[in-house]
């Protein structure tokens, strides 16, 4: 199951093409039968609108923006004696955008790191809980080649459930200044049943960059950066030194 999610997430965001539009997609798919029974709701939007809804048998929540995206879901199930169930509800959301950026204000490659800061929780209340899970995806494309980051949460519960708190999805990256570069990533979470998935608190990219640099994106979108700085010459040279000396010291001491 995680590797076809994977695929499925991989497969959107190379189907979006190297030059692909600035686009926003939230979407929300959430079912829940009790007193009355059923309802039903499947809504999208392709804006920054936040797409919610709510009943006394769950919640569900997907809001895109350029650099921000959220989505939550929280399922319930309550069985009836001797068999069947009285009350229940399963929802799934997906938040996802698409940008192309182009670094400048420096030349040639350079390194730079991509994150995606996030923190979420997932759960489940009832012994007849089947299942959460949160799936996250950051894809760059250059010159065709395409890059992603993926990260994957999957529970059967009760089961106890790995922690999906983190301080982000990184990676750092060779990327050449004055190239367009096809920018994707999405998040989709999904409970069944009584299991809960909260990212409803904002997933946020980050690039870190060289000083010097200028992003352009283009929906005009200003996403979040921070300068690193770039170590002078003459530092890296007593970087080297140093490190030289050190290492000549340790084998004066591994010889004594």
């Amino acid at each position: 199951m995680n590797y076809l999610l994977r695929l499925s997430l991989l497969t959107f965001l190379l189907l979006s093409g190297p030059w692909a539009r600035a686009s926003l997609l939230s979407s929300i798919s959430y079912f829940s039968c009790g007193a009355p029974c059923p309802a039903v709701v499947n809504s999208t939007a392709q804006d920054t609108t936040a797409l919610t809804f709510s009943d006394q048998y769950g919640s569900i929540l997907a809001q895109a923006g350029y650099g921000v995206l959220k989505a939550s879901v929280d399922s319930s199930y309550a069985a009836a004696p001797g068999g069947g169930f009285i009350s229940m509800s399963t929802g799934s959301s997906l938040a996802q955008f698409s940008d192309t950026v182009t670094l400048g204000g420096l030349s040639g490659p350079q390194e730079v790191t991509v994150v995606l800061h996030f923190e979420g929780t997932l759960g489940g209340a009832g012994e007849e809980t089947q299942g959460t899970s949160a799936s996250m995806t950051v894809s760059l494309t250059v010159d065709g080649n395409n890059i992603a980051l993926v990260a994957d949460w999957f529970g059967n519960l009760p089961e106890p459930l790995a922690s999906a708190s983190s301080p982000g999805l990184s990676a750092t990256f060779a990327l050449d200044y004055g190239v367009p570069i096809s920018l994707a990533a999405l998040l989709q979470v999904s409970g069944t049943f009584g299991g809960f998935a909260h990212f409803g608190n904002t997933a946020t990219l980050e690039f870190l960059v060289p000083e010097g640099t200028t992003i352009q994106s283009g929906s005009g979108a200003e996403y979040l950066a921070t300068t690193v700085s770039i170590p002078e010459p003459a530092t890296i040279a007593l970087l080297l030194i140093g490190l030289a000396t050190l290492s000549a010291t340790r084998s004066r001491y591994r010889q004594a």
